[in-house]
């Protein structure tokens, strides 16, 4: 079944790029074009994918060198942007514009690097591969640099937007003591953000804490685990509960609490997936405890 075409053709442009400058030096001369498809696919090693058209000069450049360089745009060169983009070199040759590039030469690849962009990348050709319309063309990093002082030029509908407000991530930011802050930062071990998979089993106004204890640090918490990544959360907190001899009928239906929690300067992200269950048996190591407002346990629990 085909795709109708006229909804394709306005579909394709409420995707959002970056636009990167594509340089090449080769049989074909100096080159720049300019490429809305550009994307980093590996981190080690670090591989840069980009998507062209065969037969022009960068294509003819790159296959027989087999280097080129990524340049993302920044906000400041939609005009070189423009000219990459606009003209093919058979027309124009666009490095002789008058204040179109600033070129800038390059440490690892013949070919030169444009100044003026959020990110320089010399890169290594590794493979090309025929895709649809377009070539896929994926380069080894062999040298990169980058300008935090440049913003990145956005491409969308057609247009050119820079970049607005950050958006915040919505979590909620609980206050805690200085045991709790010192307790989930030895489990975080230094993630960005950390995981975790909970319990929660309610008695009246009150909920089951236990006593949980890493490199000498304690803290009363409901029964909480940290799952291996990959690990089937379910699984991980069964296991956990055998271990610590609760029996439970769990409600396999999840929530999860996106928090920050915080003490004077120190922050740490954490998200819980949190189950509710009903104690049948278990161990005494547990307590009842009393949920006051304001508390990590309130949010947890509501």
């Amino acid at each position: 079944m085909k795709l109708n075409r006229s909804i394709v053709e306005k579909a394709q442009k409420y995707f959002t790029t970056g636009v990167s400058l594509i340089t090449s030096s080769g049989p074909h001369g100096q080159n720049v074009m300019a490429a809305e498809w550009t994307m980093q696919i590996s981190y080690e090693p670090m591989l840069i994918a980009i998507f062209i058209h065969e037969g022009n000069a960068t294509f003819k450049n790159i296959k027989q060198t087999r280097e080129f360089g990524i340049n993302v745009s920044s906000e400041e060169q939609t005009m070189a942007v423009n000219i990459a983009g606009g003209y093919s070199r058979k027309e124009i040759d666009k490095l002789k514009i008058n204040d179109a590039f600033d070129t800038i030469p390059s440490k690892k690849i013949n070919a030169f690097m444009i100044a003026g962009c959020t990110i320089n990348a010399e890169c290594k050709l590794v493979t090309m591969k025929k895709l649809g319309d377009h070539t896929m063309i994926v380069g080894r990093a062999v040298a990169i640099s980058y300008d935090e002082s440049k913003k990145p030029l956005i491409y969308h509908t057609g247009r050119y937007f820079r970049l607005g407000p950050i958006i915040e991530s919505f979590r909620k930011t609980i206050n805690v003591d200085e045991t709790a802050i010192n307790w989930f930062s030895i489990e975080s071990d230094g993630r960005f953000v950390l995981k975790c998979v909970g319990l929660i089993i309610k008695y009246n106004t009150k909920i089951l804490v236990l006593k949980h204890t890493t490199k000498n640090h304690s803290y009363m918490t409901i029964p909480l685990v940290v799952p291996k990544r990959g690990m089937a959360y379910t699984k991980v907190l069964d296991s956990y509960l055998k271990k610590i001899g609760l029996r439970v009928t769990i409600n396999k239906v999840p929530t999860l609490k996106r928090l920050i929690i915080k003490n004077k300067k120190k922050i740490l992200r954490i998200n819980f997936v949190l189950f509710e269950g009903r104690l049948k048996s278990g161990t005494k190591n547990y307590r009842w405890k009393p949920v006051l407002s304001n508390s990590l346990l309130h949010e947890l629990t509501n």
